[in-house]
């Protein structure tokens, strides 16, 4: 039995719920005139000719009360559309580079051959226009695409490149689940971003950043901070994407009213799982579900996470993300009991066939620069001024590394990647168990395979909690963490246009901690 996002048989899930205690409401709607609307991306179907059309483009945007910030995007000045596809759809993508450097688009979850995938063999230089032809066939979910150029994918979603991408199945049409664009099914595009003086991005490429990924101080949602969603009352369905570099976010409600998860990564899950808070880290994707029926604001938080660096202020405490305000007409959307069937998990898994290991090779210089800066000193919700603007300063003003040097500063299976590096293989339309690892590493590693959507088997020897039951195409391991997965590719991705598998720490990535492979 191959594991593909088919509707078969069912598999129970528990519940996964954490408590949590009441947080503070920090949005003040009384003066929701001087804060920014969100802003829905607009959707973009393919046209009679079945064909869609994209182009990466610069361009400049306000962030708050800075001076503009030079950006890039698709279809606009920063981040893009939310394309529209259909199982059972195919359409031809049209990317143009309108960019004065190179790119790639990449889509992310969506099971497509090698040669459509967008990897960083797929280059579009500028003036081009990369013409690829795309067959839909998988269940409804929240996709995203972003570039994938090798080694500058962190720099170029940091300046704003990066989309939605909602594939819709009849099943999914079925449930009755919000699906009023932008008035009960919210896409919410979370990142974090650190401004230069002069108003533009900062990024640098240094010893703390291939160590911990990039570290910013201003919370985006949907390119705003702290912006307020004008909703319909009733249930509201949230379209949560992590598009940030290297953060995890740990989300709750500022009422502590429940969080109900439908979906993960590649689609919906058998049943929803309610959770008081809910951990997403870069590259994920989680469909929730809010009960808004009683019309009152709430603010949805992050709260601090486990990762010391990034309870830097404003994040160690908890931290208004967004405000939702659910006045507006009663939705129609209801949360079913039941959502899809999902394929049963073999009660005696194949034997374990591939094995990657996440490796960081200056780890200790990075961290030692980070703890000499007073890292162990970061506490939930009392953080030191000093402690923080030494730590900073680590961050914002560590040396640049040089190309050679960051090339080789993390790995996988005890190398760096390179374009040129012998891919391993897979075999096509096999079901495969692999296992994913960092030794004795602690470092958080959200690692992505590209081609796929797969099964967690197990989390550090344990049954996956029940809303990472689904279909997922990223998986998190951190404190020397392992995870196991069902996986099976049923397209074929040649040497000349491998897959993918890294760490979506961006800056991870960019620095070595990326394998490619064919399947045949």
């Amino acid at each position: 039995m191959l594991i593909t996002p088919t509707r078969r048989s069912f598999v129970a899930g528990g519940a996964a719920c954490s408590a949590s205690v009441l947080l503070p409401m920090a949005s003040h709607l009384a003066a929701a005139d001087t804060r920014p609307q969100l802003q829905i991306p607009p959707e973009l179907f393919s046209d009679g000719k079945g064909e869609i059309h994209l182009a990466a483009q610069s361009g400049t945007m306000q962030f708050g009360r800075r001076t503009p910030t030079p950006t890039y995007g698709f279809n606009g000045p920063f981040l893009g559309p939310a394309v529209r596809l259909r199982r059972g759809e195919d359409v031809v993508m049209h990317v143009k580079n309108a960019l004065p450097e190179p790119t790639t688009v990449h889509w992310h979850g969506l099971i497509i051959p090698g040669d459509a995938d967008g990897g960083p063999h797929q280059v579009i230089q500028p003036a081009d226009t990369w013409r690829v032809p795309l067959i839909v066939d998988q269940p409804a979910a929240t996709l995203w695409f972003h570039p994938h150029i090798y080694p500058a994918t962190a720099e170029l979603v940091i300046k704003g490149l990066a989309g939605l991408l909602l594939v819709s199945d009849e099943e999914s049409d079925g449930l009755g689940l919000p699906s009023h664009w932008g008035v009960d099914d919210i896409p919410l595009i979370i990142q974090d971003r650190r401004f230069k003086p002069d108003g533009s991005f900062f990024h640098r490429f240094n010893l703390a950043a291939v160590t911990v990924g990039y570290v910013g101080d201003t919370p985006l949602v949907n390119g705003s901070t702290y912006p307020i969603a004008k909703t319909a009352q009733g249930w509201l369905r949230l379209r949560i994407l992590n598009g940030s570099n290297a953060r995890s976010y740990r989300l709750a409600a500022s009422d502590n009213r429940s969080i109900h998860v439908i979906g993960s990564d590649g689609g919906l899950l058998e049943h929803h799982v309610s959770m008081n808070e809910l951990l997403v880290h870069a590259g994920e994707r989680f469909e929730v579900l809010v009960d808004a029926r009683d019309g009152q604001s709430f603010d949805l938080v992050t709260l601090p996470v486990d990762q010391p660096i990034m309870r830097l202020p404003p994040f160690d405490k908890p931290l208004p993300l967004i405000t939702i305000d659910p006045t507006g007409a009663e939705g129609a959307g209801t949360l079913p009991d039941a959502l899809v069937t999902l394929p049963s998990i073999p009660t005696t898994p194949p034997p374990l066939s591939q094995s990657l290991t996440m490796n960081m090779n200056r780890d200790d210089e990075g961290m030692g620069a980070l703890m000499k800066a007073g890292l162990k000193k970061l506490t939930d919700g009392s953080t030191d001024a000093s402690v923080a603007k030494k730590l900073t300063e680590v961050i914002v003003d560590g040396p640049t590394l040089s190309q050679a040097e960051r090339s080789t500063a993390n790995g996988v299976n005890g190398s760096s990647f390179a374009l040129d590096a012998k891919p391993f293989s897979v075999k096509q339309n096999t079901l495969l168990r692999w296992r994913i690892d960092e030794n004795s590493d602690t470092m958080l590693h959200p690692v992505h395979i590209h081609g796929c959507q797969f099964r967690v088997l197990s989390m550090d020897d344990n049954p996956p909690p029940a809303h990472l039951a689904g279909w997922k195409d990223t998986v998190a391991i951190s404190k020397g963490g392992v995870a196991e997965i069902l996986v099976n590719f049923p397209h074929a991705a040649e040497a000349r246009t491998p897959y993918m598998t890294h760490c979506h720490i961006l800056e991870h990535e960019d620095s070595g901690m990326m394998a490619q492979f064919t399947v045949s």
